[in-house]
């Protein structure tokens, strides 16, 4: 199965591997009896540091996956296409 060009944040959750990583924004560790797993690896912009690729949790993920950079954001001026961090025990290659 294949993403799509530019795939909504529905659809890269729905490609990307299920995780019981933390989330990498919020924290939220799924308990695997209870909770809906987070998901792995999302390449995602933070404001404060550029490009991240990591695991998050739906909530987090259908916020931020649609977040792009802005002048304003601190991690502007060191603005790069590649991430600047690497938070998730999945293959950073594969990350949508």
């Amino acid at each position: 199965m294949t993403t799509p060009a530019n795939p909504t944040p529905r659809q890269r959750i729905a490609h990307a591997r299920i995780s019981y990583n933390y989330c990498s924004i919020c924290g939220h560790v799924p308990n695997c009896h209870i909770d809906e797993p987070n998901y792995a690896p999302l390449k995602f912009w933070d404001a404060d540091d550029g490009w991240r690729i990591g695991t998050l949790c739906r909530p987090c993920a259908e916020e931020e996956l649609d977040r792009q950079p802005k002048p304003e954001d601190y991690a502007y001026s060191k603005y790069y296409e590649l991430p600047t961090e690497i938070e998730t025990d999945e293959d950073p290659l594969e990350a949508i």
